[in-house]
């Protein structure tokens, strides 16, 4: 599928041209590399944003276990002290 671009300022162009060139690629290369990152930019925040919620869910539930196991071992160490 083709996509023209009109109106471009010059400037743009240019700074297009230099980006594309320090690439080692042609203008249109640069340009199709670029909008389709572009494109699969909103997959990759929902993704992002999927797995910060999932390292937070991790979190509480370590945190949680955190708190069993010391609470666990303070009541073993109370039955330990009682059988001596």
């Amino acid at each position: 599928m083709n996509i023209s671009v009109r109106g471009l300022d010059a400037a743009v162009v240019k700074k297009i041209d230099e980006l594309a060139r320090k690439n080692k690629v042609s203008r249109e290369e640069y340009i199709r590399r670029y909008l389709t990152k572009v494109s699969e930019l909103e997959d990759i925040q929902n993704i992002d944003e999927k797995y910060h919620n999932l390292v937070d869910a991790v979190v509480d539930r370590l945190e949680q276990a955190n708190d069993i196991i010391e609470s666990n071992t303070l009541a073993l160490e109370k039955i330990s002290e009682k059988l001596k």
